[in-house]
C-alpha cells in the first residue's frame, strides 16, 4: 500500500531543500558548509545533488565516480526505479553521506521527473525515496539547480524547510520572487513546507545599504523581512575559489591560512629570489566563520520550528 503523504512528510521532517531561480548566488557552496559543518559539530548529515553539473561533489574533493557506479545513478535508481537509498559516497566526511550527481544519470532523473510528474503523486516521488531513510539523519540537504524546473517542484514537495541563497543584484532578486511563488504553490502539495530563511550572499564587508535595500526587497516578496537569515556570506573569492580547487570546505582550509611566522618566512624567500606558491587568504578564517554563524542559525531555526509544531501552534 503507498504511503500516505502525512507519513512522508513526517518522515521528512529535517529536510531541507537550498534553492533559487537564478545560477551564481552561493546556493551549491551554501549546501555544502552547511552540511560539513554540521557534521563536523556531530550532526548526522546526508547531502543530496540534483544538479547534473556536480559541483556539489567538486567541493569535497571526488570526481563523479561513485562506489561502483556514476554517482547520480544513487538518486536515479532511489526515485526511478523504487530502491533503496544508498548514498554513491558514504562517509565523504565523518558523519556526512553524499548523493552525488553526473550528467548522464541525473539527467535522465531529470527527464522521469518530467515525465511523471503529471500522475498523480508524481510530485512526491523524491519524498517517498527519502522517506525510508531521511530518519536516520539528523539533517538532510538538497542542493537543486537553478534552471530545472521539475527538480524545484519535487524538492520543495519532499523538503520541510526551503532555504534561498540570493544576492543583492537585480537578477538574484528575480530568481527570489519566482521561488517565492513556487514556495506558495509547493505548500498545496506540502503543507508542512516552511521558509527558513533567506541568506544575503557574496556581499562586501561594508555593504550595510545593501543589506538593507535586500531587506526591503524580502518583505515586498514575502510579506515581511523577518526570514532573513542574520548571517550574511562575505565576498571572499580567493578563499572560495581555493576551497573548490582543494576539494575543501571553508573550515577545511582556514588550517592552511599561514601563521604571521609563517608569512614572514615567505617574505624571506621571496626576497632572495625563491618562487613561492600563493598562499591561502586570511579571509578565509572570516569566510569560515560565516559559514559557521549560518548553521548554528539553520539549526536553532530547526528546533524552534519542531518546539512550536510540537504545542500544536505551528502556522
Amino acid at each position: 500500500m503507498d504511503t500516505q503523504p502525512e507519513q512522508l512528510h513526517a518522515a521528512c521532517r529535517r529536510v531541507v531543500a537550498v534553492i533559487n531561480g537564478k545560477g551564481g548566488v552561493g546556493k551549491t557552496s551554501t549546501a555544502a558548509n552547511v552540511a560539513g559543518q554540521a557534521a563536523d559539530a556531530g550532526h548526522n548529515v546526508l547531502l543530496l545533488d540534483f544538479d547534473p553539473q556536480a559541483n556539489l561533489s567538486e567541493d569535497f574533493g571526488v570526481t563523479q565516480a561513485g562506489t561502483g557506479h556514476d554517482a547520480g545513478a544513487a538518486l536515479f535508481d532511489a526515485v526511478a526505479r523504487g530502491r533503496e537509498l544508498v548514498p554513491s559516497h558514504p562517509q565523504i566526511r565523518p558523519r556526512l553521506d553524499l548523493c552525488g550527481a553526473d550528467p548522464n544519470n541525473t539527467r535522465a532523473l531529470v527527464a522521469w521527473l518530467t515525465a511523471h510528474l503529471g500522475q498523480p503523486g508524481g510530485e512526491l516521488a523524491v519524498a517517498r525515496a527519502l522517506a525510508p531513510v531521511a530518519p536516520r539523519y539528523d539533517l538532510v540537504i538538497m542542493d537543486v539547480p537553478p534552471v530545472l524546473e521539475e527538480p524545484r517542484r519535487v524538492a520543495m514537495a519532499a523538503a520541510r524547510f526551503l532555504l534561498i541563497p540570493t544576492q543583492a543584484d537585480i537578477s538574484s532578486l528575480k530568481g527570489l520572487r519566482l521561488v517565492s511563488e513556487q514556495f506558495r504553490q509547493a505548500r498545496n502539495v506540502n503543507p508542512e513546507l516552511q521558509l527558513l530563511g533567506v541568506l544575503l550572499t557574496f556581499v562586501p564587508e561594508a555593504g550595510k545599504a545593501i543589506r538593507k535595500d535586500v531587506r526591503n526587497d524580502i518583505a515586498a516578496d514575502f510579506g515581511t523581512a523577518e526570514p532573513m537569515f542574520q548571517t550574511v556570506i562575505r565576498h571572499a573569492l580567493s578563499p572560495a575559489r581555493d576551497a573548490r580547487g582543494s576539494g575543501l570546505l571553508a573550515h577545511e582550509l582556514e588550517q592552511f591560512v599561514p601563521t604571521k611566522a609563517e608569512q614572514f618566512e615567505r617574505l624571506r624567500q621571496r626576497a632572495a629570489g625563491a618562487t613561492v606558491e600563493r598562499a591561502v587568504s586570511s579571509t578565509a578564517v572570516k569566510l569560515a566563520a560565516d559559514w559557521a554563524s549560518l548553521t548554528e542559525e539553520v539549526l536553532t531555526r530547526i528546533a524552534a520550528a519542531e518546539t512550536l509544531a510540537g504545542t500544536g501552534a505551528e502556522r
